[in-house]
């Protein structure tokens, strides 16, 4: 009887110890086959229902869902804030050392459409234009945006657009 408890008693630990792992990797973690970044914050914010397809109500909603991301209030939004990242919390910004980009994430292709000055910084303006700036990522043309449309196809991002 005594063995039949600890045998129960070691699977509920490792139940609930997978059960941990799972809910701390969350939508944008990672597993064990390697490390997986995290969601970037602008992904999270347009994708309202977290399918990871942005749809075409997501799209048509983006400019109030993107003023969210705003957190010094300035009226745009920089790289940082676009990716989660804070100087008081939150997200941190990775430490440098990955080639040239100082350390930081490759610039998602929603973050350098939106961009449109390519300054760096998603103007209120911009902002205002982001349902059709998202709508030029929309490579199949059905309205709404695959993950394959809106994240960089391998680690280095994709290659910037002409301006």
């Amino acid at each position: 009887m005594q063995n039949k408890n600890t045998i129960l008693s070691i699977a509920l630990a490792i139940i609930v110890m997978t059960s941990w792992t799972a809910a701390a990797q969350g939508r944008g973690g990672g597993g064990g086959q390697g490390h997986q970044p995290p969601t970037p914050a602008i992904d999270t914010v347009l994708d309202v229902d977290g399918d990871e397809m942005i749809s075409g109500e997501e799209i048509a909603n983006a400019a109030a869902a993107l003023v969210e991301l705003d957190a010094d209030y300035d009226g745009g939004l920089s790289f940082d804030e676009c990716m989660g990242f804070s100087a008081g919390g939150g997200q941190q910004t990775p430490p440098a050392g990955r080639g040239d980009s100082g350390g930081k994430p490759p610039e998602p292709p929603i973050f350098s459409t939106l961009d449109a000055g390519g300054d760096g910084v998603v103007d209120a303006n911009e902002i205002v234009d982001a349902p059709s700036s998202l709508l030029e990522l929309d490579s199949n043309g059905d309205g709404q945006l695959q993950p394959d449309e809106y994240r960089p196809s391998h680690a280095g991002g994709r290659p910037p657009r002409d301006r």
